[in-house]
C-alpha cells in the first residue's frame, strides 16, 4: 500500500494523455451503461406501479370477501351452537319422557298384576 502509484504512469506526456483519454472513454461507456440501466429500472418501476394499480381493487375485494366469510362463519358457529343446545334440551326432555313412560308402564303393569291376582283368588 505504501507503493507510489504515480511511478506506474507513462513517462511521456503523449502516453499520459492517451492513458487519460482511455480512462475517460471507459468511464463514458460505463456511464452510458448506467444510464441504460437507470432507464430500464424506471421502466420496471412504472410497470410495477401499473400492475399494483390494476391489482389493488382485486386485493381490496379479496379482503372484503374474507371479512364477509369470517362473519358468515361466525354466524354459522353461533347457529350450530344454538342448534346443539336445542338438541341437548330435546334429548333431556326425551329422557325424562321415557322415564315417565317407564314409570307409568310399571304402575299399569302392577295394577294389572294385582287385578289378575284378585280375579284369580275370587
Amino acid at each position: 500500500m505504501s507503493e507510489d502509484l504515480t511511478k506506474k504512469l507513462p513517462t511521456t506526456d503523449s502516453d499520459k494523455l492517451t492513458s487519460i483519454l482511455t480512462i475517460v472513454e471507459n468511464l463514458e461507456i460505463r456511464l452510458a451503461a448506467l444510464e441504460q440501466l437507470k432507464t430500464r429500472l424506471a421502466s420496471l418501476e412504472q410497470k410495477v406501479e401499473e400492475r399494483l394499480h390494476d391489482t389493488r381493487p382485486i386485493w381490496q375485494k379479496v379482503v372484503t370477501d374474507i371479512a364477509e366469510v369470517r362473519s358468515e362463519v361466525h354466524e354459522i358457529r353461533t347457529s350450530q351452537r344454538d342448534g346443539l343446545r336445542r338438541m341437548s334440551v330435546f334429548h333431556d326432555t326425551l329422557i325424562t319422557m321415557q322415564a315417565d313412560y317407564r314409570d307409568i308402564y310399571d304402575r299399569v303393569r302392577g295394577l294389572e298384576v294385582n287385578r289378575n291376582q284378585q280375579n284369580s283368588s275370587t
